[in-house]
This record gives C-alpha cells, structure tokens and sequence, in this order.
C-alpha cells in the first residue's frame, strides 16, 4: 500500500509540475518540433520565472508592464449595463486536486480503467467558462460585445543587435510572461516582427492561437540587418486606425533601442487614443553618419545644432559663388573661405555627434508612457541556482526517472528529453550542481536505451509505440547533447578525415591542371 501511495505521489508530482505544464503550453511537450531549435530556446523559461516574480530585481523592474490594468479607462468610463452569461462546458481534467468535480458515472469504471484515466487525465468534469460580459447600449436593442476588452500591439525587435549579451532570450521571457498572464486575462495580443523590415500582423485572441503564437515567439531568431523601429510604430498605428478590431490597442516596443525617431512624426500620427509603452534593453550605441548628424543638428535646436546648419548653409552659398567665379584671384579666395568653414562644420559636427550619441535611444523613452530600462543580464548570476531550486529540480529529475523506469511511458520520454535540454543550458552555469549533472546523465542513458529498444521493436515495456513527432524529440533532444561531449579520439577522428579529404581534393585539382595544360599544348 504504501508503494503504490509513492508511485501515486511520483506520478501526481510529475503530472502537477508547472515546468512540464509551461513546456506543453509553448508546444515543446505533444507538438511536432522544428528541426533545429534556437540555442537559448530554453533558458528563456529560466528567465521568465526570475521575472515572473516579484521578489527579484528585474521582476520589480518589469512590474508596471507586466502588471498592467487599464487605470485611465476605469477612471474616466463611465459604469455600462453589463450581462454576465455564466456557462458551463465539458473539459479534461488538469490537476488531480480536480478529482471530486468528475462527472459522477466516471466513478463506474473498473478500478484498472479508472486509474489509467486518471493518471492520463482523460477524465471529463463540467468547467465554468468564464463569464462573458455584454454591453447593452441604451439606444439599441441589442447587445454588443464589450469594447473595453483589454488589446495589446506588440512590436518584437529581431535585429542582429539582439543576439549580443542574451537581449534575444530576455525579449523573449518579457514577451513570454506577457502573453502568458494575457491568456488568463482573455486579452487580445497582435504581434509583429521588425528589422529592417516590418513582419506579418499576427494576432491570437483563444487559447490555440495564443499556443501558436507562443511556440513562434520561441523560435524565433535574431537575423535583421538594421532596426526601422519608425516604420515599424507606424505601421502598428495604422492597423490601429484603419481595422476596427484593433480600436483602443496599445502598443508595447521590445527592443534594444538601437534606432532613432521622428517624434513630433509619431504623436501627430497617435492623436491621444493611441499610447505606447517601451521596454528597451541595454545600452547600445551607434557610430554616427553624416545623415545622422543632419537629422540631430536640425532636432535638437541647441546653440553647436543652430550655427552647424548656419555654418552649413553658408557653404552651399560660397561653393555656388565658386561656380560662377570669373577670376583666379576670386576662386581662390572662396575656396580658402570654404576650408575654414569645413573646419568649423567638422567641429561643431563632432559636438553634435556626441551629444546624439550620448542621448541615443531616448527618443522612444519621450514617445512612451511607461518606459522601462533594462541592464544586459548576467547569465553566471541570473542563471545561477539557489540551494531550493537545485532540491526542486533534483525531485522533478529523480521522480520522472523513477517513473519513467518503472513504467516507460512515452509521454513521460518527451518530457524528460524536454527537462534534459533545459537543465543542460542551466547547468553550463553551475558546475558545481554535482547530482544534477549525474542525474542528466542517467537521464540521458534511459532516454538511448528507449530509442534502442524502438528501433528493436521491443515493445515487452514499452506501453503503446511512440509517435514519429516524439521520437524526434527524443532524438532530438540527445543528439544536440551529443554535440558538447567529444572525446578526444572522436575529435582526432574528425579532423584526420577532414585532412585526408583536403589531401585528395588538392591532388584531383593538380591532375586537373596537368590535364588542361596538355589540352592547351596539344592545341
């Protein structure tokens, strides 16, 4: 009895692990994966749990965005006639505290059944949709859906800047969490890429299309060659304006603020229904180009900004009256005036540079209502395990290997190959976590002995065969491992093979010379 009390607290360990619940929501558990998944994938969850909470550091940094309401609207609306239709609706189960809720006839089953649809949480209880609130209008007859439905439009960053310093994994996690407490909130996200070019409009608005929009945010790579963050507000701007779903959406920016803005351009176009918040990472700067230059010096309107465009502008006179000189004499005497104004030009250019420079990204921080700054993160300290954490990852570890020993389930292979990838990540951080590396280790070990005995078609353990989408996982999952564990004859294997192979190439291409040149004397 009290064996199957322990198999009972291992599987309901397992089946309760939020880790394991926010890998399936992100379609990383159950879904078929891409080939090649990006390397920071998975410490992306690693980050968002640290901003997820509200005792760190970046967590309290992030808190005004991430903990969003929509003050202005409750401030300034007035209160609306509303009706609540409350429903019900026949879901699975999701956790085992849920047992007592099942519809009642599920308790009939044989006792083997009941418990395998337990464990496989294939039992059916009514859920309570949550409810869904009409505005009823005073001078209509009908209802309408409210408009007061919190939307948000998000521009995601994916210049090649992104990938210094993990900015591309922490946009990730602050999108991640974003998305995440939306889609309890039952809120509209609409979503777009931008380089140097803007991405597709997408949007998720039910829990598929927030799924899908999650697996895509986490595959996403940094490969933009320039940052038009302009072209990319105003094109939010403009699907706000022009599509009525997407009336009263705010913008969020995620980027790393490599770019500058026409400000007085963007609030025109914004009015006052339209606002944006910004969360920029790190602290890029840019060498400036003489376009550049131009554009500040006419921005700004400080002193060096006003005599550079006079300076400037008396340049263009004299090199017109060069043209049109007559003499030596005249020529020369503009063209001595010319060199003394690019002197001065060069000068007050530079102070103008520097001060841009200096001031760069803050155009977004004067365009933004709540605007947030972030450091680079420091993966050895934010990815460094606490003494609690390494215990919750160890029982997690420890209880699926368990189980996965006893039992072979193949749901329970996926997400050990999940849990394996994301503690390798982690543990590159924290050499020391000793029963960690061991138990990825016999993790790892398992996982090839299941592959063997598939490719035997032993299924004497194995419950029901895999599907093709889980195996690849699998394998997957071991052959990237595979990758950081050379040994070293492997390694001189390699590079003896790729030696004789140079050999060969460059002797086919001296028979090739020898060949043409015969031809040519024959000739």
């Amino acid at each position: 009895m009290a064996h199957e009390d322990h198999l009972r607290s291992q599987r309901a360990l397992i089946e309760e692990e939020p880790l394991f619940a926010e890998f399936e929501l992100a379609g990383l558990i159950g879904t078929e994966l891409a080939a090649r998944l990006p390397e920071h994938l998975w410490v992306v969850f690693a980050i968002a749990r640290v901003i997820a909470s509200s005792q760190t550091a970046l967590g309290q940094r992030l808190a005004p965005l991430l903990a969003r309401t929509d003050q202005r609207e409750q401030e300034t609306a007035p209160p609306l006639p509303t009706v609540a239709a409350e429903e019900y609706e026949a879901d699975l189960i999701r956790h085992f505290h849920e047992l007592p809720l099942i519809y009642p006839y599920q308790f009939l089953l044989p006792e083997e059944v009941f418990y395998q649809r337990l464990a496989e949480r294939s039992l059916w209880l009514p859920r309570p949709v949550p409810p869904r609130l009409y505005r009823f209008p005073t001078a209509s007859d009908t209802f309408a859906p409210d408009p007061r439905k919190q939307k948000v439009y998000v521009l995601f960053d994916v210049s090649r800047s992104m990938n210094t310093r993990w900015r591309i994994a922490l946009a990730k996690a602050i999108a991640y969490v974003f998305l995440e407490r939306n889609l309890q909130e039952l809120g509209t996200i609409y979503f777009r890429t931008f380089a140097e070019h803007v991405g597709a409009r997408l949007s998720a608005e039910d829990v598929p299309s927030y799924r899908q929009l999650l697996r895509m945010l986490l595959l996403l790579e940094a490969h933009g060659r320039g940052t038009n963050l302009q072209e990319a507000i105003e094109t939010a701007i403009e699907d706000i304006q022009q599509h009525q779903s997407l009336s009263d959406a705010e913008i969020l920016v995620i980027t790393d603020g490599a770019a500058h803005l026409d400000i007085e351009r963007l609030r025109e176009k914004m009015g006052t229904s339209i606002r944006l918040h910004a969360v920029k990472i790190g602290h890029e700067r840019i060498v400036p180009d003489p376009a550049m230059v131009e554009y500040y010096a006419r921005k700004l309107g400080t002193p060096d900004a006003r005599r550079l465009l006079e300076l400037q502008e008396r340049r263009r006179q004299l090199e017109h009256q060069l043209q049109l000189a007559s003499t030596t004499a005249r020529r020369s005497m503009l063209a001595h005036d010319i060199g003394v104004l690019d002197r001065l030009i060069g000068e007050l250019a530079h102070k103008v540079a520097h001060y841009a420079t200096e001031h760069f990204g803050s155009d977004i921080e004067q365009l933004s209502e709540v605007f947030v700054e972030l450091d680079d993160i420091d993966p050895a300290v934010i990815f460094q395990l606490s003494v609690e954490q390494r215990a919750w990852l160890e029982r997690i570890a420890r209880a699926l290997l368990e189980e996965f020993e006893q039992f072979h389930r193949n749901d329970d292979a996926e997400r050990m190959a999940a849990l394996v990838e994301y503690l390798r990540q982690l543990l590159r951080y924290n050499p020391d976590a000793e029963r960690l590396h061991t138990l990825v280790q016999q993790m790892e070990q398992a996982l090839r002995t299941y592959i063997q005995k598939v490719r035997a078609a032993d299924y004497a353990t194995i419950e029901v065969p895999p599907t093709a989408a889980m195996l690849e996982h699998v394998r997957f999952a071991l052959g990237r491992g595979g990758r950081h564990r050379l040994s070293l004859v492997m390694l001189m294997r390699i590079v003896w093979r790729r030696f004789v192979r140079w050999l060969r190439r460059q002797r086919q291409v001296r028979i090739a010379r020898v060949l043409v040149q015969r031809r040519w004397r024959r000739r």
